[in-house]
């Protein structure tokens, strides 16, 4: 039997539409790669969309939005594939996939005006390796999943890591960014929307751009973006530090913090040591240690360092209940020992320091393989997080280890292990624990990993009931976090949003909706938005 034949006529005329107007290569609608891109990390079964649509172009995004929606199909945009918040799950099965991967032009690299303009398709890596040589850097660089996560995934999901500690999220490097609207207008944001006018600057008017910041392509997908640039600093420097309460730890993290002196860095407990698969890694291999030797100063304290870390590994890791990895930077060696030394005194009041192995080979390499997309031993993995105030870190950090302490026996019975990451993000503490399972890997993992890597788990199979249990664990997670005031970035269409937020406010975000998409067809659900009644 033909996959058309099991189309509604409806549909089929608009997949044959889509093809007409964006040729037979671009329209992807066989069995294996509907199913494959119905599912993200974590959610899974999906519904399969009509069609999954590969454009080249900026102008074949606008033209593909526009026929989707004249037939009536809801158009979901995709990144790198690295959501797990159902971000790029389709709601209905009337519903196309635009893949933005192919759309990933770095557009413009200004040192002189310090903005770079790229394509929304384009990785993180892709965006640090064009600004080589340059001296300057954004001020958010990228999540760790740089190699695959994208520019315009990052801007949906408002995502944080690399610089962050420093510089927020990457919101906070946007000026402008070009968008494509649910009837395939392309409009833009910042002064680039003017006339004869660089994209220099954000604002000059109301700030349209952080309306399409965070809305996971609710109102639109967005095809580019122009990012701020500041110099590059010259001298970087690492510190580790152990404790054995959850809540010093964050009060440290706090207190450097107000420093501004932290480039980025993180907190984890000794469970995610021992099961993460990134921390496992972070040590292993001469590549690793090549590529320390090789961003040192000189070759000489470059061999120094690749032995230090030889020598420290991770192991040490296990003898702390908390371990604190740090990143700090400065433009002058004698301004990189100031730094140190005052975050050195602020780690050493309630923590030990420890090598500092893990933030080093993390920098070495920012952005390799997302082997932390499984357990060490193949476990599945998905994270839950919020953000609350910076002078509540250590409340949150008992508050949150008392809830954990009530949850154990629920994750004992199904077993499910937890482990949490804290860090700093600008005057934000942001907390995520995490949740490893045994479970059947799927292609996305497959391809994302590794076949190689996933080959010993292969044969293991669906484990649906555990996986239900993580995400009854993971709303109670929100709902508790969301009772302790926090907020979440990675809305999508997991995060409880709409029920928490006041009416009246909310009523706004539902009024930009209907004007930028009243038929409700932009990736419908997100952000608790209600749809149309579907065909």
């Amino acid at each position: 039997m033909s996959i058309s034949e099991h189309i509604r006529a409806d549909d089929h005329m608009a997949l044959e539409t889509l093809k007409q107007a964006l040729g037979d290569d671009l329209v992807r609608h066989d069995i294996e790669t509907r199913t494959y891109y119905a599912n993200d990390v974590f959610w899974q079964p999906g519904i399969a969309p009509l069609a999954v649509l590969l454009p080249n172009t900026a102008d074949e995004i606008a033209l593909a939005v526009r026929t989707a929606t004249e037939a009536g199909l809801s158009v979901v945009p995709r990144g790198g594939g690295m959501s797990y918040t159902k971000g790029y799950i389709p709601d209905r099965t009337d519903s196309v996939i635009i893949d933005t991967r192919k759309v990933n032009a770095i557009i413009e690299v200004n040192p002189a005006d310090r903005y770079v303009t790229v394509e929304a398709g384009a990785t993180w890596e892709q965006v640090n390796a064009a600004l080589e040589g340059t001296g300057l850097r954004t001020g958010y660089w990228g999540p760790l999943s740089g190699i695959n996560a994208t520019v315009g995934g990052a801007l949906s999901q408002n995502s944080a890591f690399f610089g962050s500690a420093l510089n927020g999220t990457v919101a906070e490097s946007v000026l402008g960014v070009t968008v494509v609207l649910a009837d395939g207008r392309t409009v833009t944001t910042g002064s680039g929307a003017r006339k004869g006018t660089k994209p220099f600057t954000r604002y000059g008017g109301p700030d349209l751009t952080g309306v399409f910041l965070g809305d996971n392509g609710a109102f639109g997908i967005k095809v580019s973006a122009t990012l701020s640039l500041w110099p590059r600093p010259e001298h970087v420097e690492f510190l580790s530090f152990g404790f054995s309460k959850f809540s010093d730890m964050a009060l440290v993290q706090a207190s450097m913090a107000e420093t501004r002196l932290v480039s980025e860095g993180f907190g984890i407990d000794k469970t995610k040591v021992e099961h993460s698969a990134s921390v496992n890694k972070l040590s292993d291999g001469l590549q690793a240690l090549g590529n320390v030797a090789s961003s040192a100063g000189s070759l000489l304290s470059g061999v120094k360092q690749a032995v230090q870390v030889a020598t420290s590994g991770t192991a040490f890791l296990r003898d702390h209940a908390f371990t604190l990895h740090i990143v700090t930077e400065a433009q002058s060696a004698a301004g990189l020992t100031d730094n140190v030394a005052k975050l050195r005194a602020i780690g050493k009041r309630t923590g030990v320091e420890l090598p500092n192995s893990v933030p080093k080979v993390m920098r070495s390499k920012p952005f390799g393989p997302v082997r932390g997309m499984l357990g060490r031993n193949g476990e599945r993995w998905v994270p839950i997080h919020a953000v609350f105030p910076l002078g509540e870190a250590a409340r949150i950090a008992e508050a949150n280890a008392a809830f954990f302490d009530d949850e154990a026996e629920f994750l004992n019975d199904n077993g499910i292990v937890y482990s949490v990451m804290t860090m700093t993000v600008g005057n934000e503490f942001f907390i995520e624990p995490a949740f490893y399972w045994m479970d059947e890997i799927t292609p996305l993992h497959a391809r994302s990993v590794g076949e190689a890597t996933v080959a010993p788990w292969l044969d293991r199979p669906a484990n649906s009931q555990t996986r239900q249990a993580v995400v009854e664990l993971r709303r109670r997670t929100q709902q508790f976090y969301a009772s302790m005031g926090g907020v979440s970035w990675q809305i999508a269409g997991d995060y409880p949003f709409r029920e928490i937020m006041d009416p009246d406010s909310y009523a706004l975000l539902e009024a930009v909706k209907s004007a930028l998409d009243p038929q409700r067809l932009m990736n419908p659900g997100m952000l608790g938005l209600d749809t149309v009644p579907r065909r």
